[in-house]
């Protein structure tokens, strides 16, 4: 009776693994994306003109081609516009108005910025738009206060960086992955005769979003109340800042930054990667739209030819327990809901919006994709471990990251002590 039992238990055991075994493969095949499959006419012919600050967008182009296979008649413009914050105002009137603009999550609190959005279609609106937002990262969506969704990020990006790992292996020296082995880290390097072992271009947005904005951001994340005030720029809330600024005040006691040799470095972008890759450099803090730049920029400069060196793109570690990614979109897409081919623009964003194209115009602009399948470049390795913070989810707009970076930045200087920048919030 007893072997009876045991026989009937191994047997039930047998079959609930095979059906859990079914149930994963089931679910694998739900994850795999279905092929696209045109839902117009493909000999439709018509223009579909898209506006935007890059210079260019050759990632963007690379997907025009691809959607052209399906819709061999549409033909795709893409349009650089100069001064983008108030000559997107002046297309949309005109009677050439863009059918897609990009937008970017640093208009979501600044009012005149609401007749930009108000001309934009709401995309969580399946029904009108004809596609949803599956494949895109939900926790890099902004739903408006009724539920709206006038933009979709289409490229992501996160504040770091850039370290030269040849450097490291040179020096014998461990990468930091905690804020007591960066200390030592760049100690070592001090002693090896490097000037500055952390550099970064000389303001306040380059030198505070990588340092900062995860440490601060941990700090107040869980804490709904804070993040309101914060957000609304009320006077008090900078005492939400008090710990990240001592924590400035304590890496400026350090001096592991010449802040000399960052004013000579002239733009945010270029000159960046370029002094980056002269390869004495062994930590340059950086976003990763400056990393999207690299790969073009290494036949560029001189000194990298000759000595190429293994770079990745890392979290500064500021925090004991390590460093943390904040992502946030950093080229969203919006669909003007009053252009001329609203139907075949939405069927191009229909095709855009999958896993597929996310992760491909990601591989080739050298962004993060926005997709929920990571697919990191081999530069973004160091990201695949780390803690991941997405400013869209927890809520903290553009203005209290603004008055955070130039009350650190004026710590860092020393032109005001912590309790002086506390007291400027929202004044900045």
């Amino acid at each position: 009776m007893k072997k009876k039992m045991r026989l009937i238990k191994k047997c039930a055991i047998l079959i609930l693994c095979a059906l859990v075994i079914l149930e994963l493969a089931s679910c694998n095949k739900q994850k795999k994306e279905k092929a696209f499959v045109p839902r117009l006419d493909t000999q439709t012919k018509c223009k579909i003109e898209i506006a935007g600050r890059y210079q260019n967008f050759e990632a963007l182009e690379a997907e025009f081609d691809r959607f052209n296979e399906f819709y061999p008649n549409v033909e795709l413009a893409y349009t650089y516009l100069d001064n983008y914050k108030k000559s997107i105002s002046t297309a949309l009137a005109s009677q050439n108005a863009p059918d897609i603009f990009t937008t970017f999550p640093w208009m979501l609190d600044k009012t005149n910025y609401n007749p930009l959005l108000e001309n934009a279609e709401n995309l969580a609106d399946s029904k009108s738009t004809g596609f949803e937002l599956s494949a895109v990262n939900q926790k890099l969506l902004f739903p408006m206060a009724d539920g709206s969704i006038p933009m979709v990020p289409v490229l992501c990006a996160a504040n770091g960086m850039l370290v030269n790992e040849d450097l490291f292996k040179k020096e014998k020296i461990q990468i930091p992955q905690t804020w007591s082995q960066l200390i030592e880290a760049c100690q070592k390097f001090k002693d090896a005769g490097y000037k500055s072992p952390i550099l970064s271009e000389n303001s306040a947005v380059s030198i505070m979003s990588s340092l900062i904005y995860p440490y601060f951001t941990k700090e107040v994340m869980n804490k709904p109340e804070a993040i309101s005030k914060l957000n609304k720029l009320e006077p008090e809330a900078g005492g939400y800042m008090r710990t990240t600024l001592e924590w400035v005040q304590e890496f400026k006691k350090y001096d592991f930054m010449d802040l000399e040799e960052c004013s000579k470095i002239k733009d945010n972008y270029s000159a960046v990667i370029m002094r980056f890759f002269e390869g004495d450099i062994p930590m340059m803090l950086a976003s990763a739209d400056v990393v999207s730049g690299t790969k073009k920029r290494e036949s560029l400069s001189e000194a990298f030819t000759k000595n190429p060196f293994k770079y990745s793109f890392y979290s500064v570690p500021v925090m004991e327990k390590g460093g943390a990614v904040l992502q946030v979109p950093s080229v969203e897409f919006s669909v003007n809901k009053n252009g001329k081919n609203l139907e075949m623009t939405n069927e191009f964003m229909r095709f855009l919006l999958r896993t597929e194209e996310l992760n491909n115009l990601a591989k080739i602009k050298r962004l993060i994709t926005c997709s929920t399948v990571y697919s990191f470049d081999d530069v973004y390795a160091p990201l695949e471990n780390a803690e991941h913070l997405y400013q869209m989810e927890i809520g903290i707009l553009d203005n209290t990251y603004s008055q955070l970076r130039k009350a650190a930045y004026q710590v860092l200087l020393g032109k005001q002590s912590v309790d002086e920048a506390i007291a400027w919030y929202g004044k900045y």
